[in-house]
């Protein structure tokens, strides 16, 4: 009882911390993006989103570094301070009136959210069972998801009294309390067992996706459907763009509270239905689940593309992503080692999750150039991801690495 208690303590404890953080992360998300299109418009979104599997690639092999030096422990706290560092860096920049800051600050919020989220789960995961992880995992995306929720309502509230860029200001001081709450839970819990220089797989793991074919198809997982979520975001955003001509700072509010909203309605999702179906569904049907949600949402979408059927499938995409998606897919990092889930883990969902945006950016980058015009086919590649989606997820199932027993791939039979 006492270890399940102290796995429930880790659980909440790193739930807070990531409160704090995706409550800055809504305060920087829509002030990077209006700032970027206003200075060189929505149509170079998908340029400057090209640039991200570089830095990802470069910040995801220096975490590594950092990693092998320092421990899991303080490689989160430097990370966590450097990137309010940087973020208030970047705020500076932008009061001398300064627009060339705008794409630095646009993919560096892109990096460091997940580079951070992903820190905590891989704690989480190294403390918690299989067992426990099936219960406290919805309840830990919802608690960090209140964050998103307040983060993105104060966004509405305070844009255009305070100015878009005060949000990135905000942005840097909620890291404050998230890398005080996580160094805590490090120091009060302990850090994972590290392996010695002699059995660990290298600053980046590479070599573990060569001997586990479940981290080959998260990764292909997490690529397609990230290209859905780039595709998407774009269609939204030009459509945005349109509606609000001239109007940067309403803008901003309508963005703040799109996302407050989503990330109040992922509650719901986290709370209560991600236990349910952890509880009570196989985890292979929770990831047949997703992609069909969004193969209906984007066909939908399709046949009448306006702000609220495009708005509809981005937000159905990113409230399962936060919610559902994410309680099942945790779960497969549970019972693998140390180098599987502080190194392979950031691979796929830190290099992975930006490498899907920013792969998919440079083909539709070349496209542009060629003279196609990509807006007009957003729709339809994120209609064909869903599809490779899904036919992924069978080999992710059925791969012998993660019994059923283990509490991680129900088959089904």
């Amino acid at each position: 009882m006492n270890q399940t208690n102290a796995e429930y303590r880790v659980a909440a404890m790193m739930a807070a911390s990531a409160l704090f953080t995706l409550a800055g992360y809504e305060f920087i998300r829509s002030a990077s993006t209006v700032l970027f299109k206003n200075a060189y418009g929505a149509e170079n979104l998908p340029l400057v989103m090209a640039a991200m599997p570089v830095v990802v690639f470069a910040g995801v092999a220096l975490y590594g570094w950092i990693l092998s030096q320092l421990g899991p422990r303080r490689t989160l706290l430097v990370t966590s301070l450097g990137s309010a560092s940087v973020i208030l860096a970047c705020y500076l920049i932008l009061q001398t009136g300064s627009k060339t800051i705008t794409p630095v600050l646009f993919l560096f919020k892109e990096f460091y959210i997940v580079l951070l989220i992903e820190q905590y789960w891989s704690y989480i995961n190294s403390s918690v069972s299989p067992q426990t992880a099936r219960r406290v995992n919805g309840p830990v995306t919802g608690i960090a998801g209140i964050g998103g929720a307040i983060g993105g309502t104060l966004v509405g509230m305070s844009a255009e009294s305070l100015g878009t860029e005060t949000m990135v200001l905000l942005a840097a001081v909620a890291l404050l309390p998230a890398a005080l709450v996580s160094d805590f839970t490090y120091r009060i819990h302990g850090e994972p067992e590290v392996p010695t220089k002699q059995e660990s797989h290298g600053h980046l793991a590479l070599s573990l996706f060569r001997e586990n074919p479940v981290l080959v198809s998260l990764i292909a997982i997490v690529l397609s459907s990230q290209v859905i979520a780039a595709v998407l975001d774009f269609k939204f955003q030009e459509l945005l763009s349109l509606e609000y001509t001239g109007r940067p700072d309403e803008e901003t509010a309508f963005q703040g509270w799109f996302w407050g909203t989503l990330n109040t309605s992922v509650l719901v999702l986290q709370f209560i239905l991600a236990p349910l179906l952890m509880s009570f569904i196989a985890i292979r049907w929770i990831h047949l689940m997703m992609p069909l949600i969004h193969l209906v949402a984007i066909s939908l979408a399709i046949m009448e593309p306006n702000v609220f059927t495009v708005g509809t499938a981005f937000f159905l995409f990113k409230a399962f992503d936060y919610s559902v998606f994410r309680a099942a897919k945790e779960v497969l990092y549970v019972p693998l080692g140390f180098d599987e889930r502080y190194r392979a883990k950031e691979v796929i969902d830190v290099f992975g999750y930006r490498t899907g945006k920013g792969g998919s950016s440079v083909a539709i980058v070349l496209l542009q150039k060629a003279g196609v015009a990509m807006n007009n086919y957003y729709l339809a590649i994120g209609f064909a991801m869903a599809v490779l989606w899904l036919a992924l997820v069978f080999p992710l199932t059925r791969s012998p690495e993660t019994p059923a027993g283990e509490g991680q791939v129900d088959t089904g039979g």
